[in-house]
């Protein structure tokens, strides 16, 4: 978490010197993202802002959120489900996705195959990835006990 944050910082500089304005409300949604292991919805990140900035917006958590998109600073995991979430952790890992309760793991394992390993053997240029795996997390695996 702290090699998070202190990429998020390095970040917010750069945004800084790009001459992208860094208000309280995004200096508050960047703070969410880069202190929470939850990879929170966008709803939940609005829920709470609001505790430290009343006024924000969720067009503005939104907005927010696209632009950190857009920078590299987070990845957004779709699903057709269930809302979108937001990972603060850029560095590739696998996400541990739990079936009952929606909960979101990151594992900083050994990747499967890495993206050097991938051109070499195919010619296709990887840059990102996404890879998932479904089950239960461990309060729900014991409640299914």
């Amino acid at each position: 978490m702290v090699f998070i944050l202190k990429r998020f910082k390095k970040a917010l500089d750069d945004l800084k010197k790009g001459g992208v304005r860094v208000t309280r409300q995004r200096q508050v949604i960047i703070d969410i993202l880069s202190s929470s292991p939850n990879h929170p919805s966008a709803y939940e990140i609005f829920l709470e802002a609001r505790k430290i900035v009343p006024t924000i917006s969720m067009s503005t958590v939104y907005y927010t959120l696209n632009l950190l998109k857009r920078e590299g600073l987070v990845k957004e995991i779709g699903f057709y489900d269930k809302p979108n979430r937001y990972d603060g952790n850029v560095i590739n890992h696998i996400n541990l996705i739990c079936i009952n309760c929606g909960r979101i793991e990151d594992y900083m394992g050994d990747l499967p195959i890495e993206f050097d390993k991938i051109e070499e053997e195919t010619g296709f240029k990887a840059h990102d990835m996404r890879f998932e795996y479904y089950g239960y997390c461990r309060e729900c695996k014991q409640k299914r006990r």
